[in-house]
């Protein structure tokens, strides 16, 4: 019996990790689109502060219901260490992808990517892109509630 339950826990960890990268892809991609609105429509009226308070609610809330679709999706038990490993394989894809565009996309050093975090709107986002690593397990919590 034990070589059988090692394989339910494979499967459900394959499972958490695809939920994760899913995640990360859906986010990403739709932070793609809104940042290019944002650079071009925002920031030149707004400022870049502004703008990035104006997008990062957008983000949150297609986050937090996209993660609950995948979690639904995915059969992610309501567990803090899957919805943990969920949200940090989602947050980790997520710096990749973000570093990757700095690096080649727009030809800078990993040293600027990293000092681009002074700014005060490159915070404000990635305290949105924290908050969006933590809604597998906040959603966790809710469910249990939910649930008696």
């Amino acid at each position: 019996m034990f070589p059988f339950s090692a394989i339910a826990v494979d499967r459900n960890m394959a499972n958490v990790l695809k939920a994760g990268i899913f995640y990360c892809l859906g986010v990403f991609m739709l932070g793609f689109v809104l940042g290019a609105l944002r650079m071009l429509f925002l920031v030149p009226y707004a400022g870049p502060v502004v703008a990035v308070l104006i997008e990062v609610p957008v983000m949150l809330v297609f986050a937090w219901f996209f993660c609950r679709m995948l979690t639904r999706r995915f059969a992610i038990p309501p567990e803090p260490y899957e919805r943990l490993v969920m949200g940090l394989v989602a947050f980790a894809c997520l710096m990749a992808g973000e570093m990757l565009i700095a690096l080649f996309l727009q030809q800078r050093s990993l040293t600027d990517f990293l000092m681009a975090f002074d700014l005060p709107e490159n915070r404000i986002g990635l305290g949105g892109q924290i908050a969006f690593a933590l809604f597998p397990v906040i959603q966790c919590y809710t469910e249990r509630r939910t649930e008696r």
